[in-house]
């Protein structure tokens, strides 16, 4: 074993963090809270007390609740390591793949892409390793290796399974047909929580599929509406087209190559978006990083694999994205990161929950960071579409009503009564007043919260 990428992914993973820590998006606090419930208190749940079937990767939530209890309940501590473990681990495989250039060149590019340095705590990071061992090992017609990797992807995140089965696919084809006994061997590593979450929960995948599906775009912006990215992220917006489009030009040149491996990884990445493309899926971000991950990696390989000055492409993209990141500058540590859709920073909602009364519930909008930050003080926050399954019932309803062929994931579903509030979290205020906080969307866009003693006119006190 080579151990210096090793040593090179973590040491990345540890200047990303120490950068990136205090911008951790509100959905990263979403994962850092249910990994706080199953290692403190063994409950499948965003806000302690209420079980929720809204986590998207059961995988990460597993690792990161490992972690924070062998890490002494330091749950921060335990998103840094498992982020260093990730890129450390792509570059070990990315060598595999492509020698020193890829180990090098690989985990950089995805250590400095704005898509994941705005997703700490969440599972792209995890959900790039994943793809790139299904790759490394499918490439060495290692079907077991490959089978396991592919049931982690759906428990990484189910879509990501789109990415694991292109890639198999191609790597069968062209490698070994031994490969599609990795399909079904990921179907049987996945199946054990299939299971239970169907008996369980009442689905066989998180709710928060159908509450992503039942929001549909944002206003008539989706994923793949350009108006909307260039104006709201700038320099990040450029960073990742250009990944992207350089990534599809490289897949076209693998293919002519017959350059497999990067033929595979680049196959996945475009499997994932053009999935996605099919639906109305809406502008966040991190929904882009399998595409990021496999169409880049694929650039990276083709350069692996050609003449040295090629390494000078992907570098370039790589050095874009940092000339960004310190251009970003102080907004990092005001809790900013390049690629941000969050309403208040995480300094700034873990100063309103400590604010927040504790004789009742209190009904809030985001609830990642809330919700964490509660757990420390005994406030408790719920929210309309994650932590309460009451009210997800109604995103739920949605989805069974356009997509009746799957009634029989719902054999099982119940559904609780919602849970009482007491209080209300008004955001987004453009004035500021007795007993309200400040609260920053963007660096230019400052407005404030406030708490109103109004009880959930659906749910009498």
């Amino acid at each position: 074993m080579q151990e210096w990428p090793v040593a090179w992914g973590a040491l990345l993973g540890v200047v990303l963090f120490a950068v990136a820590h205090d911008a951790m998006p509100d959905d990263g606090l979403i994962s850092l809270s249910f990994a706080r419930n199953l290692a403190e208190h063994g409950q499948w749940a965003l806000t302690t007390g209420i079980e929720s079937n809204t986590a998207t990767s059961p995988l990460n939530v597993w690792l990161l609740a490992g972690l924070h209890i062998l890490t002494g309940y330091q749950a921060f501590l335990a998103a840094g390591l498992l982020l260093c473990a990730c890129l450390a681990v792509a570059a070990w495989w990315l060598h595999h793949l492509g020698g020193p250039v890829a180990a090098v060149v690989g985990p950089a590019l995805l250590a400095t892409s704005p898509v994941l340095t705005s997703a700490i705590g969440l599972e792209p990071f995890l959900c790039s390793a994943v793809i790139i061992g299904v790759v490394r090992y499918g490439s060495d017609a290692r079907w077991g290796a490959t089978g396991l990797l592919t049931g982690a992807a759906f428990l990484a995140r189910p879509d990501l399974t789109i990415a694991a089965v292109a890639a198999v696919v191609v790597l069968a084809v062209t490698v070994s047909r031994r490969l599609v006994l990795a399909l079904p061997l990921g179907a049987a590593v996945a199946l054990p929580w299939v299971l239970f979450s169907w008996l369980h929960f009442g689905s066989a995948w998180a709710n928060s599929v159908a509450v992503k599906w039942a929001n549909g775009s944002w206003g008539g912006s989706t994923l793949f509406t350009p108006a909307f990215w260039w104006p709201t992220y700038g320099w990040a917006t450029v960073a990742v087209a250009v990944t992207l489009a350089a990534g599809l030009a490289a897949l076209g040149i693998a293919l002519w190559r017959q350059q497999w491996s990067a033929v595979a990884i680049g196959a996945a990445g475009a499997a994932h978006i053009g999935a996605l493309a099919c639906t109305e899926t809406p502008p966040i971000e991190y929904y882009l990083a399998p595409a990021v991950t496999g169409l880049g990696l694929a650039l990276v390989l083709v350069a692996a694999r050609s003449r040295p000055w090629a390494a000078v492409v992907p570098g370039l993209v790589v050095a874009g994205c940092v000339a960004g990141s310190i251009a970003h500058g102080s907004l990092w540590v005001e809790g900013l990161a390049p690629m941000r859709q969050n309403w208040a920073t995480d300094a700034q909602y873990a100063a309103i929950a400590r604010d927040l009364p504790t004789d009742g519930v209190v009904m809030g909008g985001e609830i990642g960071a809330l919700a964490f930050y509660c757990q420390d003080r005994g406030c408790t926050v719920v929210d309309p579409v994650l932590s309460d399954p009451g009210r997800v019932d109604h995103l739920v309803a949605r989805w069974r009503a356009a997509h009746p062929s799957w009634e029989l994931n719902y054999l099982h579903y119940e559904v609780p009564p919602r849970t009482p509030v007491r209080y209300r979290l008004e955001l987004g205020l453009t004035e500021p007043g007795p007993g309200r906080w400040p609260v920053s969307r963007s660096p230019d866009r400052h407005e404030w919260a406030r708490l109103l003693p109004e009880p959930d006119p659906q749910v009498a006190n």
